[in-house]
């Protein structure tokens, strides 16, 4: 692993553990016993930093938006493929709750507001292109609007739910936790299911 990664993957644990706020460069050079200087060598600072995990983040968003799609456009096609990805979205976002527990970053770096944003809407049209096809083959039952609303809903649950995922107190694994934020963000949707026809 080159030194830039290992600097990025001791951040990203340091922030997901201990929140960006009261992190620095330093800090994260101590963390991994190497000197400021050769941090900096790296990166100017936490700022760009903060910027490189959010454009890993997007990175990852993109393949599986990507795979969704894909699994949109196949005759396989069914809701539980939809759960799936959402799942794994709650996944990859929750990997990235350093930033999505501490939004208000994204307004003093336009960098990462600009990824953030990024995140958000290659996230909904993937699920918007998913449902609109889930509905054209008629396992589900809703308007295009309907759909344009769910579609806005588990974008902002995939979101939210890692800020859920931090603060409550459940029992279970990260992993067992991440698996019920999904079947939340999804159960909605799961309403409009359409019975496969006979």
């Amino acid at each position: 692993m080159k030194t830039r990664d290992k600097i990025l993957a001791a951040a990203l644990d340091l922030f997901n553990a201990e929140g960006v706020g009261g992190q620095s460069a330093l800090d994260i050079a101590t963390s991994m016993g190497i000197s400021a200087g050769h941090l900096y060598y790296h990166f100017k600072g936490k700022p760009e930093i903060l910027v490189a995990l959010m454009t890993r983040h997007g990175e990852e968003i993109d393949l599986i938006a990507t795979a969704l799609r894909d699994a949109a456009r196949s005759h396989d096609l069914d809701l539980q493929t939809l759960w799936t990805h959402v799942h794994i979205l709650v996944e990859e976002v929750w990997d990235a709750r350093f930033f999505w527990r501490e939004t208000a970053l994204a307004g003093t770096l336009p960098d990462l507001a600009d990824q953030a944003r990024h995140v958000l809407k290659t996230i909904r049209s993937a699920v918007r292109e998913t449902l609109g096809a889930l509905a054209d083959q008629g396992s589900l039952n809703a308007s295009p609007e309907i759909l344009d609303g769910f579609a806005d809903q588990i974008t902002t649950g995939i979101a939210f739910q890692t800020s859920v995922l931090t603060l409550e107190a459940a029992p279970g694994s990260p992993r067992e936790r991440i698996a019920r934020a999904a079947a939340q963000i999804m159960l909605p949707v799961a309403g409009l299911s359409q019975p496969p026809p006979t």
